[in-house]
């Protein structure tokens, strides 16, 4: 089933590039809840005792970055409104956001060729000072873009530009952006850097 490919070639990843940098999966891999957010092959789980929430970027044809929805349906005792809600800050430690670039294009300028691949790893405290996940400072949101290194990039049908506004948040998303190589590796180092293995708090971006 697709459902299953995806949970099977993430936990894949981690098993091959996480637990060998000293994490440990402390809770399985398992589907989100929410059937619509399997358009992006959204998935939880638990790295040293860290709640992630997964999800992959869905690349538009025409415009830079990825797009992604984040959020869940209300409590049963709200059946009678079933808009969709945010993410609240208790209910994740990180969100881990793979990201690739659209299909068959040549990364010339960077000397890559084909399709590019990374992961954003953005801690809690981020997508608070954000207004990402609904916190008392924010009442968050249901989706948003990001901007990987390469999406000035839009592919040979890109019509929307790469507006001032992207390109400011991609400054603060930058910093957080883990890229996976041409043979499926990420550098283990940068990832104890953007999830601490001493339980030392990520700070969040001024930018």
């Amino acid at each position: 089933m697709k459902t299953n490919r995806y949970r099977d070639e993430l936990e894949s990843l981690v098993i091959r590039e996480f637990v060998p940098a000293g994490y440990q999966i402390t809770k399985g891999i398992e589907l989100d809840p929410v059937p619509e957010s399997s358009k992006y092959a959204a998935l939880v789980f638990s790295l040293n005792e860290k709640s992630i929430v997964y999800r992959k970027g869905k690349v538009t044809a025409d415009r830079p970055g990825a797009f992604l929805a984040i959020w869940q349906r209300p409590s049963p005792v709200n059946l009678n409104d079933n808009k969709p809600m945010p993410l609240t800050s208790r209910q994740l430690d990180y969100l881990i956001i793979q990201v690739e670039s659209h299909a068959g294009v040549t990364a010339a300028e960077a000397g890559v060729q084909g399709t590019r691949h990374g992961l954003f790893i953005f801690p809690v405290a981020l997508l608070v000072e954000r207004g990402i996940v609904c916190s008392t400072k924010s009442k968050g949101k249901t989706g948003f873009r990001v901007f990987p290194p390469w999406s000035q990039d839009r592919g040979v049908v890109g019509t929307k530009l790469f507006s001032a506004s992207g390109k400011k948040t991609q400054r603060w998303q930058l910093p957080y952006f883990l890229e996976i190589d041409q043979h499926g590796s990420i550098d283990a180092g940068e990832l104890k850097k953007l999830i601490p293995q001493n339980n030392s708090p990520v700070v969040a971006s001024k930018n």
